[in-house]
């Protein structure tokens, strides 16, 4: 258009898609954290490939269906998504971002933090108007485990698996 309202339009729906996608990133990183597949199913197609550096990689049903709290969860487990370039390409788009998680565990009766580095290799896909994740693949850089050798005073709300974390009960038009 003459009057550069067409590319305004093209800019701005490429921005809101972005947007999206990056929302999407982190609602899948907090689904994990906190084992809610639910989360993950409506986020993950179906179908996905999954590789997160096992033997094989799986379906995203299959993994939104793994994602369940274990019977005695550990405290503390997140992981941070940062540096996304996100390319989008009409209903298609990829995504590299760098990821660093942190898990409280134990090595036997020692408790430890397992830490992990490493990038996300992300494929999207837009049907019906939503973003949903269609390909992972995990690039690990680099991980260690650290000793726990002090827990300083936490506060009264830990995190804790869904929906029992406080995110469900304060801020549920988020999830």
């Amino acid at each position: 258009m003459a009057d550069g309202k067409g590319d305004l339009a093209a800019r701005i729906a490429l921005i809101e898609d972005r947007a999206a996608i990056q929302d999407l990133l982190y609602a899948v990183a907090s689904a994990i954290d906190r084992y809610d597949g639910g989360v993950l199913a409506r986020c993950i197609d179906p179908e996905a490939v999954i590789d997160m550096g096992g033997e094989a990689p799986i379906s995203g049903a299959a993994f939104a269906a793994a994602i369940k709290p274990p019977a005695n969860p550990r405290p503390g487990r997140m992981h941070v998504i940062s540096n996304s370039r996100i390319r989008v390409e009409g209903d298609s788009a990829g995504a590299e971002s760098q990821i660093v998680s942190w898990q409280d565990q134990l090595a036997g009766d020692a408790r430890v933090t397992r830490v992990r580095a490493g990038r996300y290799l992300d494929r999207f896909a837009r049907t019906g108007g939503e973003w949903r994740l269609v390909a992972r693949t995990l690039v690990d850089e680099w991980a260690r485990v650290d000793p726990v050798d002090a827990v300083p005073p936490q506060g009264r709300h830990l995190g804790q698996p869904a929906p029992a974390d406080l995110l469900y009960q304060t801020l549920e038009g988020l999830i």
